[in-house]
């Protein structure tokens, strides 16, 4: 007993001196780091978890073991301590919501300092503080859905200041009940990411500038050839050194090729609105496959529609009818000659059904696969690199996904996900 006396005695100390070392570390871990903005944001959400759990369990614990009065006495000041010195916000209650004790952090957050807040409601606090009235309100709302949960609830509060600003709270709700089960404590730990949230926004305003720049880059690439090749013929007409009429039929060519990148940029920019009804995916498919028949009996491949359920789905047909048109002429330019397309539509899943196209073409390698969807990236000689941009923008405005395989020399498989109709939506 003595020894587990003394260890607790040593944790808040401990906390002080590694809270702020792990806080400090880990954000100049990310700072220097070249994780992309996915992994730094997932990892700044884990450690910000980590820790308020852990801090969270760690309160518990040393509540727990505080048996005797003149021990609780003793830990109350080590607790009192330690919560003053966290960078959070934190607050007790009891389990009739009245409040046991705020850090110092908290009071002056909320305009509370030298003020008798023991024993009393949010309702009760809420009289001393007109501008933080309706603030304190809300928790009462938000504590009992904690207590509902019965277990820890987390979500982002954000609590106006008098200067006009607002700060942004990651906020963490640890319900404790009684061997029984009634209600005996809440436990309210706020993490304060105002800055976390910032720097957010400017990182993704810099991928955007990032993103922008190689989408003009690719603009400019894939407009210059056609331009450059059209602007040739009109001096070499100006010079008299040929005869334009001879060549209009190039010209024509170039300035459609211009058009198509405009108009599938602008698919992809600016999608218009497109009307959802209750369609069937097997249906779709078969007048997809109908419109290649022709130029796929000249080329001598034999293209298989493998229905194996039927499946209706929430969509715009004419949007779903583009995405399939673009995957099979992709599969037939992959196909010399004497090759097989196999269309199989069959469940997923309890929520989904499966689209899988596999042809038998040249495939690619596995380091193509990871672009695939990028804007402008083609292993076509004359590809533009937008059909799978657009197809993957038709996909997800469909809730579906895509899954893609490819070997060299084999073949590559493609496995549309769509979700399937249970109710019409209205």
């Amino acid at each position: 007993m003595h020894k587990n006396t003394d260890f607790f005695r040593i944790i808040p100390f401990l906390y002080v001196i590694i809270g702020p070392v792990w806080i400090i570390g880990t954000d100049y871990f990310l700072t220097i780091s070249n994780l992309s903005y996915e992994q730094i944001l997932f990892l700044n959400r884990f450690k910000g978890f980590l820790f308020v759990l852990l801090t969270a369990i760690l309160l518990f614990v040393l509540i727990k073991n505080l048996r005797d009065s003149k021990q609780i006495e003793e830990e109350k000041e080590k607790l009192s301590f330690l919560i003053d010195t966290m960078p959070d916000f934190v607050s007790f209650k009891d389990g009739e919501g009245k409040w046991l004790q705020i850090n110092k952090f908290g009071a002056q957050l909320f305009e509370l300092e030298g003020i008798d807040y023991k024993g009393k409601t949010d309702k009760e606090m809420a009289e001393y503080t007109d501008f933080y009235h309706d603030a304190l309100i809300y928790c009462i709302d938000t504590d009992e859905e904690a207590w509902k949960h019965g277990k820890v609830s987390r979500c982002e509060e954000i609590i106006p200041l008098r200067d006009g600003s607002n700060k942004v709270f990651d906020s963490f709700k640890v319900p404790i009940f009684n061997n029984d089960g009634s209600r005996k404590g809440l436990i309210v730990i706020g993490r304060d990411i105002t800055a976390l949230k910032e720097a957010e926004r400017k990182l993704r305003q810099s991928e955007k500038m990032s993103a922008l720049g190689e989408l003009s880059a690719g603009i400019v690439h894939e407009i210059r050839n056609p331009l450059a090749i059209i602007k040739g013929y009109l001096q070499m007409g100006q010079k008299k050194t040929i005869k334009l009429d001879e060549h209009i039929d190039l010209l024509v060519t170039e300035i459609d090729r211009i058009n198509s990148i405009v108009n599938e940029l602008l698919m992809i920019a600016k999608p218009t609105d497109i009307t959802f009804e209750n369609k069937n995916i097997n249906t779709i498919v078969s007048e997809v496959v109908q419109l290649f028949s022709i130029e796929a009996s000249q080329q001598k491949t034999k293209i298989t529609v493998n229905d194996l359920d039927q499946f209706n789905t929430y969509c715009s047909e004419s949007k779903l009818k583009q995405l399939f048109i673009n995957i099979v002429k992709n599969a037939l330019e992959a196909i010399s000659t004497n090759g097989e397309i196999n269309i199989s539509i069959y469940e997923k899943n309890e929520n989904y059904f499966a689209v899988k196209i596999v042809d038998n073409g040249c495939g690619m390698e596995e380091s193509h696969l990871q672009h695939i969807g990028d804007p402008f990236y083609s292993l076509k000689e004359k590809g533009i690199g937008l059909g799978m941009t657009v197809s993957l923008s038709i996909i997800e405005a469909h809730k579906g996904s895509l899954q893609i395989t490819s070997k060299v020399n084999v073949g590559t498989s493609l496995e549309v996900l769509l979700p399937k109709v249970k109710s019409v939506p209205v």
